[in-house]
Order: C-alpha cells, then structure tokens, then sequence
C-alpha cells in the first residue's frame, strides 16, 4: 500500500537541486529501511543524483545511530528479508522478530563498554552518548523528510521555495555548517502536535503500526518539522538555523537536548 504526497502533478524539477529531467526514481519519504513502505513521492520529484546522495547519509543513519538502535528494537526487517542490524559504539544490535516488543539482541567486547548495574548485579543499563558523528546524518535526513513532506505542496510558488534553500544545500552536502535540532527526552510534546495524515485516519493507523509519525508545526514565520521513531523524538526548524523555535519546547515544559553537539547547551 502506497500513498503519493503531493496533491499536485510532478515538475520533473528536483525538489532538491533544481534540475530538470524525466526522473524515474520513487523516493521514500522516511527511508523504507525504517518500516515505512506508503509514504513516497512518485517519479518527477526527485533526482536520480540526489536520491543517492540522500541514501549515503540515510544509510549511515540506519545502520549507526541511535535510530538504528530503535529499527532493531521496533523489528524491522530488511529487503532482503533477514533482521535488522545497528552497530554503534561498540555494540553491535539485532532485531529479534517472533519475539515479544522491545526484545533484541546485542553483542559487544563487554570489558569495553560502560554499564551501570543495579545493586544486586542482576540487571544494568548500557551507556552511550547521545552526542555522536551520526548527529550531523539525522539532522540531514530530519531535513530531507521535512522538505519531501512540505515542498510539492509548494510548486510552482518560487517565493515560498526560496525559504527552504539552505536546508535543501544542507541536505546535498553543499553547506557543511551544523544544522541544529532537538532531541525531546519525553512524550509530552506528543498531544500538542497534529500528523500530516490526522485527516486520512486508516494510512494514519498503519504508519503508527509501523513505528513512526510526522509533523509539520508553523513557529511565527518558520516552519518546524517534527518527527517520532519508536522512542525517538526529534523537532527541527526547515527554513532556517534559528533555534528560537525551542521556546515552545519550554512552554510546554518538554524537556530537550541540543543536537549536534555545538548545540548540547
């Protein structure tokens, strides 16, 4: 099952880097990897060029970072049918499908990786720092997807496209300078926020099953993207650096964490 975003004809003009062509590929707009088979744009959108470029950090992504932790954790299987995998900070993670939710694997040289134990030596935690290279990646893909959801419904309107050029250029490559965005430590932002599919309650339905949800929210004049992976919460501004959008953040009392880690404060 598959839905297409855009309420408009393809341009057959990149949404990304302007160029013009009978471009083939379909773009998922959160990466399939990620579960998601129904939300896409069809042929016309995306260039062929570009839709690699998007798949070198999207890749990184999945297989280190934390949200590759929450892939294997969510059960996610891969194309080519076999569980998902995540290796990151010497740990090495693996989805366990058949088994109960939030059951997975791990395997790591144990001597090397921090633990926390409970005081009678039964249990513990696995420590890992939130503040890693793979940063710099989600926050190209928080782009990437934030831009694929609210571009096409922009086409044509060259004024309101302008807006979102530098995070386009972030998303090539083309303007290395940190992008900043927030990790949200709890749900609480959950029932401020409005998905993009609240009107279509049944595709709704089966993107939650998947693990995710996405959000768009207008913050006086910039617009902010929000997105939800398993127990992963991240919001981002698409049109431009500023972070005073995070005052929301403390208005509604949710705690957060700058990321990359020029941002940590």
């Amino acid at each position: 099952m598959e839905i297409e975003v855009p309420t408009v004809g393809p341009p057959f003009i990149c949404i990304f880097c302007g160029g013009q062509g009978q471009f083939s590929s379909v773009e998922h707009i959160v990466p399939h990897s990620l579960g998601n088979d129904l939300l896409v744009l069809g042929p016309g959108w995306v260039c062929q060029t570009c839709n690699n470029i998007c798949s070198g950090f999207e890749s990184q992504v999945i297989n280190n970072s934390i949200l590759g932790v929450e892939r294997c954790r969510l059960g996610v299987i891969t194309k080519k049918h076999k569980p998902a995998r995540s290796d990151i900070h010497q740990l090495s993670w693996f989805s366990e499908p058949g088994l109960p939710l939030n059951v997975l694997s791990v395997e790591a040289q144990w001597d090397k990786v921090p633990i926390i134990l409970s005081r009678n030596g039964d249990s513990g935690k696995i420590v890992f720092p939130l503040h890693d290279d793979s940063c710099y990646a989600i926050a190209r893909l928080l782009l990437k997807m934030g831009i694929e959801i609210m571009v096409p419904h922009l086409a044509g309107n060259q004024q309101d496209l302008k807006r979102f050029e530098l995070a386009t250029q972030h998303v090539l490559g083309m303007d290395d300078s940190p992008w900043p965005y927030f990790v949200m430590q709890t749900n609480d932002a959950d029932s401020r926020l409005i998905s993009v599919l609240t009107s279509l309650p049944e595709e709704h339905k089966y993107i939650l099953a998947c693990g995710f949800d996405i959000f768009l929210h207008q913050v006086e004049e910039d617009v902010v993207f929000f997105f939800r992976y398993g127990e992963f919460r991240a919001g981002i501004c698409l049109s431009s650096r500023k972070t005073n959008w995070r005052q929301l953040l403390i208005e509604w009392n949710v705690p957060h964490i700058g990321c990359p880690i020029e941002f940590a404060e």
